[in-house]
């Protein structure tokens, strides 16, 4: 799909719900793929070279927004067809390099809680087609020239993960987003893993929307959205965020003590999204930031209680 003269498109559907968007930002003197998707998207990725024009080793570089397995999934494939460069945050760098570390650090961070399974394993590994170490590592304001008028430019927004990029193409006024934004209605909970640093990003989108008169924004789950339909989406966002907030003080009302794992079924339960890594991740990290916020105090190993007494279980 022709975005705008320079940039392209190409969609498949992870499940019925979830598009995966990959975007390509054409140039006079190289293009720029902004994530690569999955493995299985290789040939589509071809045909969009095609279908922009772009010569395959014209491509110089792979510019990922945040480094989950379904935004790194066709790095190999296309480092060993084009010779392009892979770029991310170097917070990251161990997810290319070592599948293993990704899958122990994404799936695996409470393996008490949600242990080693075949079928985990094939969640995370499947879209993965091989390792590639980065070539290169960049920080927000890295600018990129691909020729002519168009630039990119790289903003930090953390919170669906501990690292993330938006890359703004200036001569267009697009702001190019990962999961920025995340999914807000899916059968998961697409997560979040900074829930204050979520919280400042949704606000930052809108400034940069805002700033640099953005003209459209292009999402990885989302597809392409006007400015305004961008910035309701960041308004969804954070009432999204609060009620898994408000979710989550209503089990600290009904139990004295709660877990992790008890906390984490119930909004799970409650807002009717399935029970599995990602909410158990997410969970954790709303956790984290009511600890900071001296909401809650931790009382023993995962274990945890309101500040100020015993709760009421009748309140």
């Amino acid at each position: 799909m022709r975005i705008s003269e320079n940039i392209y498109a190409s969609t498949i559907q992870l499940s019925p719900e979830t598009p995966l968007h990959v975007y390509l930002v054409k140039g006079e003197n190289f293009s720029v793929l902004i994530d690569s998707g999955v493995k299985s998207m290789f040939s589509e990725l071809c045909q969009l070279f095609d279908e922009a024009g772009v010569v395959p080793q014209s491509l110089k570089y792979v510019l990922h927004t945040h480094s989950h397995h379904d935004h790194i999934g066709c790095n190999r494939q296309l480092k060993d067809l084009t010779g392009c460069m892979i770029v991310a945050h170097p917070f990251y760098a161990d997810w290319h390099r070592n599948f293993q570390t990704h899958y122990r650090e994404f799936a695996l961070m409470f393996p008490d809680i949600i242990g080693d399974s075949a079928e985990l394993r094939a969640e995370v590994f499947d879209p993965l087609d091989g390792e590639v170490p980065l070539d290169l590592t960049i920080c927000e304001g890295t600018k990129i020239y691909p020729g002519g008028d168009t630039i990119l430019e790289a903003f930090s927004f953390p919170g669906h993960m501990k690292a993330e990029f938006g890359y703004l193409e200036h001569s267009k006024r697009t702001l190019i987003l990962g999961d920025a934004i995340t999914g807000l209605n899916w059968g998961i909970f697409h997560s979040h893993l900074d829930v204050q640093g979520y919280r400042n990003s949704l606000k930052k989108i809108r400034q940069v929307i805002e700033g640099y008169q953005v003209e459209r924004v292009l999402l990885s789950h989302f597809g392409v959205k006007t400015p305004e339909e961008a910035i309701q989406l960041t308004r969804d966002a954070e009432d999204y965020v609060d009620q898994i907030e408000y979710n989550l003080l209503r089990s600290f009302v009904e139990h004295s003590t709660t877990t992790l794992r008890q906390l984490w079924l119930d909004v799970c339960q409650r807002m009717n999204r399935k029970a599995e890594f990602r909410a158990l991740n997410m969970v954790n990290a709303h956790v984290e930031d009511l600890l900071q916020r001296e909401i809650i105090r931790k009382v023993d190993d995962k274990t945890y209680r309101l500040r100020g007494g015993d709760a009421n279980h009748n309140s």
